[in-house]
């Protein structure tokens, strides 16, 4: 009998199936992450040594840090204005030693 799928003798799920695990998915499009930005530092603070790694982004018109330290989940800096610098705004970022906010913050400030 043919005309009932011949094409799809070999397992495959129907049209399509093979290529599905390499389309992006829209959260990945709209990324506002741009690798090229990327910086690492390397931090030594009240005698712990931090690998830092910050990549800005811009939202609602207002520059935003991605923060990763010592290869841990990121981390959303933005600037305060009540303690006039950067700072975690995510429930994460309360995990972070407040000198070590401090350093980050100094640390992109000077790069602008």
């Amino acid at each position: 009998m043919s005309g009932r799928g011949d094409k799809n003798k070999q397992g495959t799920s129907g049209r399509g199936a093979s290529h599905q695990s390499q389309q992006a998915f829209p959260e990945d499009v709209q990324s506002p992450r741009k690798p090229g930005n990327r910086k690492t530092y390397d931090l030594l603070v009240d005698d712990v040594p931090y690998s830092v790694i910050t990549e800005p982004f811009t939202f609602n018109g207002e520059q935003r840090y991605y923060i990763s330290v010592n290869g841990g989940p990121d981390h959303v800096f933005t600037w305060d204005s009540e303690i006039g610098r950067l700072t975690a705004i995510n429930d994460e970022g309360a995990v972070l030693p407040d000198a070590l906010e401090q350093e980050i913050s100094r640390r992109l400030e000077a790069d602008l």
